[in-house]
């Protein structure tokens, strides 16, 4: 925070001290947090779980917002590789998104629904300028159409209580942005919108995250237990956003297409994610009964690259790598899944496409894989 409260000139540090206050008003449930020893917020909360402690648990809604809203991703947007995901996410036209492309994300950040919205606004008020003004039956068709598509793309957070963009299970493909847990805003956000993290100057984003309904107003993010149990999807009488019927209906919505999606998939790749056995719940939901093959691509760090002939290099025998942890948590939900990955430019049965990174990811993974 000194160095960034610097870059921007501020010697005062406005911000430190607004937040500051802001973050001692939540010293409860930080100092549950802190000393009962926890890894993680999930942890915590998971053991706290239920009505009892809703406002602590509500107010770590809160700080999650504050922490990941404070810093604009947009300060060094040349250094994101969203970028290039996001222009090889549309077709051709320049101006439709692939169907044959589906983001299943645990992340509360809307870095990339952002720029997706953003994207498509642009685009089309490109495509629209120096046409007549005259609004025709199609023009109208269009709107509808766009709107919808700016739904799919923030998961639902641009207009919550239309579900119509999660379609049912006989209508045809189309791209959409799944938040499984949920976002720490909406597109158009009293605390903390699209407007408040990636447009405006740090300080005045500072007192959207820290003052006012922000101290409040919780975020509507989800820890994985408030969503997903051994038996399914939770019930509404346990959905800890009780005054929110649309909000229960958005969540339920959102899983209900994933695990279609899922079952659909003729390849599945983990970017980036940790595979906590707190996610094994949503995951056996999600695959639960998957047949037939599929290519499996794990994108993180750790992934070496093989070398014939060196027994260490190999992902199988590398038990603590993300790699492993996939064919782990694949083998006990999909166990009639009969996976493939790519092998020295050929796919070959029960191995798994390695990448090292996002970016190799973009570059490598993102054209269509016909299998054989």
């Amino acid at each position: 925070m000194v160095q960034y409260e610097k870059n921007h000139n501020l010697i005062h540090r406005p911000i430190t001290t607004i937040g500051l206050k802001y973050w001692d008003k939540h010293v409860e449930a930080l100092n549950l947090f802190r000393n009962g020893g926890f890894a993680t917020l999930d942890e915590f909360c998971k053991l706290a779980g239920g009505f009892q402690f809703q406002n602590q648990i509500n107010g770590l809604r809160c700080l999650v917002r504050a922490a990941l809203g404070l810093f604009n991703s947009e300060e060094n947007f040349e250094k994101s590789e969203y970028y290039g995901f996001i222009q090889s996410l549309f077709n051709d036209d320049l101006m439709s998104l692939r169907e044959d492309i589906t983001v299943l994300t645990y992340n509360y950040d809307p870095y990339l629904e952002f720029l997706l919205y953003r994207a498509l606004e642009q685009r089309r008020q490109v495509s629209r300028r120096g046409k007549s003004s005259v609004v025709s039956s199609e023009d109208l068709t269009q709107d509808r159409e766009h709107n919808k598509q700016l739904n799919a793309v923030t998961s639902g957070f641009y207009s919550p209580d239309d579900l119509t963009w999660l379609d049912g299970e006989n209508t045809k493909p189309s791209f959409c942005v799944l938040k499984l847990h949920g976002s720490i805003c909406y597109q158009s956000d009293e605390v903390a919108d699209y407007q408040t993290l990636f447009l405006i100057d740090p300080i005045r984003r500072a007192e959207k995250l820290f003052i006012g309904k922000a101290e409040t107003v919780p975020s509507p993010i989800l820890f994985p237990w408030e969503i997903m149990t051994d038996k399914g999807f939770i019930e509404k009488d346990l959905f800890p956003f009780q005054q929110s019927t649309a909000l229960y209906l958005l969540f339920r919505g959102i899983w209900e297409r994933a695990r279609r999606e899922i079952q659909a998939a003729d390849k599945i790749s983990f970017v980036g994610l940790s595979m906590h056995s707190f996610l094994m719940d949503g995951l056996k939901y999600l695959f639960e009964g998957k047949e037939g093959q599929v290519e499996v691509c794990v994108a993180n760090p750790d992934n070496t690259a093989w070398v014939r002939g060196n027994h260490e290099t190999y992902w199988q025998n590398k038990p603590h790598s993300s790699a492993y942890a996939v064919h782990k948590a694949l083998k006990d939900v999909a166990p009639k899944m009969s996976r493939v990955g790519m092998i020295q430019g050929s796919l070959q049965t029960d191995h798994i496409t390695l990448v090292n990174d996002f970016g190799s990811f973009v570059k490598t993974q993102m054209k269509p894989v016909v299998l054989n």
